[in-house]
């Protein structure tokens, strides 16, 4: 009798053990992406089409500092381990074809993605 309750006992805790791996331990974390701990920003160039643009230079400032990139094929500048704070993008060269663009684009708190549509010469 007493093996049989020793491995009912060890039955149970393999189970509960099993259970709490499938669901979580039911306690909840505010946990960030990897992008928010890694600092990335993501600038995506699109036409008004809504396709892609290659090779439009970007910044990326706050009041100290700038990050510069240029858009590679799927019109996305990946700005990595930018310092905490408050951004603007500010477009700084079009490709041939595109319209320059002045315009200062606030990057809303915390928001890492931003779209900038770049319009077509007139």
């Amino acid at each position: 009798m007493k093996r049989c309750a020793t491995g009912l006992a060890v039955l149970l805790m393999v189970v509960s053990v099993l259970v709490l791996a499938a669901c979580g331990s039911g306690a909840t974390t505010d946990q960030k992406t990897t992008d928010q701990q890694d600092n990335v920003y993501r600038v995506l160039a699109l036409d008004e089409a809504g396709s892609p643009v290659q090779g439009v230079k970007m910044q990326l400032c706050s009041d100290t500092i700038c990050y510069a990139l240029e858009t590679d094929a799927n019109g996305v500048a990946t700005f990595k381990d930018v310092i905490e704070g408050s951004y603007a993008v500010h477009v700084r060269g079009v490709p041939e074809g595109y319209a320059q663009d002045d315009t200062e684009y606030p990057v809303p708190s915390g928001q890492r993605d931003i779209t900038i549509t770049i319009k077509a010469e007139q």
